[in-house]
């Protein structure tokens, strides 16, 4: 990998790393995901500088080009990440069911405290 290639992908990796950190400051993300991107920028800068690691992993598993082994390593990823994603979103929506319901009967509540009122008064 050309040196110049490899200055561009640490700059990236170190601008990621600040982004995260001003995401989190500002609080448009929470740790658990800022820690999880930092991780994986962590794993890319490793790949940046140790290449020659990455040819013996892509002999090892039968892989020709390590562009094509690092393709395959971020499609996981991804799959990975939609996995994560949608567990959060039916989380999400399970608590948005409860807490309609919830304010359903408060609602519910609130008009029979009104109505025992009103007819208190009369």
């Amino acid at each position: 990998m050309p040196n110049n290639l490899k200055i561009f992908l640490l700059i990236i990796c170190f601008l990621t790393y600040v982004i995260m950190y001003k995401m989190l400051k500002k609080k448009k993300i929470i740790f658990k995901h800022a820690l999880f991107w930092s991780f994986l920028n962590t794993i890319l800068v490793l790949c940046v500088i140790f290449v020659d690691y990455l040819r013996n992993i892509a002999d090892f598993i039968g892989i020709e080009k390590i562009s094509n082994m690092i393709f395959l390593f971020g499609f996981i990823v991804l799959i990975a990440i939609c996995i994560a994603l949608t567990s959060i979103v039916s989380e999400q929506k399970n608590k948005i069911i409860v807490l309609t319901q919830e304010m359903g009967i408060l609602k519910n509540k609130v008009k029979e405290l009104e109505n025992e009122k009103t007819n208190k008064k009369q």
